[in-house]
């Protein structure tokens, strides 16, 4: 019976361990992106062929990352910040459908 709980809790884990690079995958792009020539506004910065807004691109890897983190030490743990990151996985998710 133990080995099957320890079991469902790495596949939890896994699946939030992956929804993290997912929203990753999904947001970054809106950060910036690979532009040729001159920057067309003045907040951003070039980083090698990739011009991205600073502020963006730090807060999306801060938030995926935190919610991520969270997610995964309440599953670990087995306390509430598993259903912290959860909900913040969901409102994340909202947002970024509807915003």
């Amino acid at each position: 019976m133990g080995e099957d709980r320890k079991k469902v809790r790495w596949l939890r884990v896994t699946g939030a361990l992956l929804l993290g690079v997912l929203l990753l995958a999904a947001l970054l792009p809106s950060t910036g992106g690979i532009i040729a020539g001159s920057a067309p506004n003045p907040e951003m910065r070039r980083w090698g062929p990739f011009l991205v807004f600073p502020s963006a691109f730090f807060g999306v890897i801060a938030t995926i990352t935190i919610l991520t983190t969270c997610t995964v030490f309440g599953i670990l743990r087995r306390n509430n910040c598993e259903f912290i990151g959860w909900a913040l996985f969901g409102l994340v998710v909202f947002v970024m459908i509807f915003a």
